[in-house]
């Protein structure tokens, strides 16, 4: 792990996230990529979590993201994953981010799967994030509980549907209704609903029939280097 730190972040990869109605690419959101043998990247960051390097780690896949944005297509907004941890930690970061999100459109998505310990203070950088014209995303809504309480808490201007929801949604009335829970929601809150997970032309077909605005997922485009 320190070795990936020290050798400038993993690498990074990017996601298209398309507009449902035509296609057209609202942004990309940076993935990282690491060595094999060490576990998938959320086994990596947690990893890092417990070793005392989290915010290391998240600090160099979000720089080395930033950098990596810079070739493609202007435009579209670049999303960027950190914990909540990271912000508060390191104000050099939020400054970074902030410069950046003054040129190009910006979005941080929170990474936290669990209440977070210091709301008001979670709350107040990302105030300070905002104010630079950076965007807040809250992650796998509808996989449990602290989802839901961040999405009152955080107010996102982006609200993504967790995949395990999206995927197989067609057929499924549980499914389809809470994912127009979700999407109303994020309406009456003025924020954006990101489908994640769509894998099959039957995912595609079910989140535009519910009126999905933005989509996520292999069947719309495969996480790529630039």
């Amino acid at each position: 792990m320190e070795a990936v730190i020290a050798g400038g972040g993993p690498d990074i990869v990017f996601q298209p996230i398309v507009r449902a109605r035509d296609g057209v690419i609202e942004g990309y959101e940076a993935l990282s990529r690491f060595p094999a043998g060490g576990g998938d990247t959320e086994a990596w960051f947690a990893d890092a979590a417990q070793c005392g390097l989290g915010p290391a780690l998240d600090r160099s896949a979000a720089v080395k993201a930033l950098e990596e944005s810079t070739r493609l297509p202007h435009g579209p907004f670049v999303a960027v994953n950190l914990s909540a941890a990271t912000l508060l930690a390191d104000a050099a970061l939020v400054d970074m981010l902030r410069e950046y999100g003054g040129r190009r459109p910006l979005i941080v998505e929170l990474t936290e799967h669990a209440v977070l310990d210091d709301e008001d203070a979670v709350v107040a950088v990302l105030g300070e994030l905002r104010d630079g014209g950076v965007a807040v995303a809250v992650d796998d809504v509808g996989s449990g509980y602290a989802g839901m309480r961040q999405l009152v808490v955080l107010e996102p201007e982006v609200i993504k549907l967790d995949a395990f929801v999206v995927h197989g949604m067609k057929g499924n009335r549980v499914k389809s209704a809470l994912a127009e829970l979700v999407l109303e929601f994020a309406r009456k809150t003025d924020s954006r609903c990101v489908f994640e997970g769509i894998e099959t032309d039957e995912d595609l077909e079910a989140a535009r029939s519910i009126g999905a605005d933005l989509l996520q997922g292999f069947r719309i485009g495969r996480p790529t280097a630039v």
